[in-house]
């Protein structure tokens, strides 16, 4: 887990819903650690809509969910249509974009993305 997760917190940077997908496609070990990654944080969101956690407690402890996420938020509409997977990452999509201030830090963390990899291109 420590390998996945250090590969989709990392390195793991989708720009379009086709490298999103491509990235699935591919069936490397690259494949399998996002799939590890996020099936872990929707396990984790299931957790919260059936009530063993509670949403302020994630949203307290778990940045890590936040930050993933807001690498692939964008192109999971896309992702799940093209994949034939309407349910993909539900409980995650329902805990963070469902919250006021779950979508207030997704989009702190995209802007502050986008603004590194400006940043990192300048240099």
């Amino acid at each position: 887990m420590r390998q996945a997760r250090s590969y989709v917190g990392g390195p793991f940077k989708p720009a379009s819903s086709e490298e999103f997908i491509d990235a699935i496609r591919k069936g490397d070990q690259q494949t399998s650690f996002i799939l590890q990654v996020f099936g872990y944080w929707d396990m984790v969101c299931a957790f919260v809509l059936h009530g063993a956690l509670t949403e302020a407690l994630v949203y307290d402890t778990c940045q890590e969910m936040y930050f993933q996420w807001a690498k692939i938020q964008p192109f999971i509409k896309a992702f799940r249509r093209e994949l034939n997977l309407p349910e993909w990452m539900q409980s995650i999509e329902k805990v963070v974009d469902g919250s006021p201030r779950g979508c207030r830090r997704i989009a702190a963390m995209q802007a502050s993305a986008k603004a590194f990899a400006a940043r990192a291109e300048k240099t």
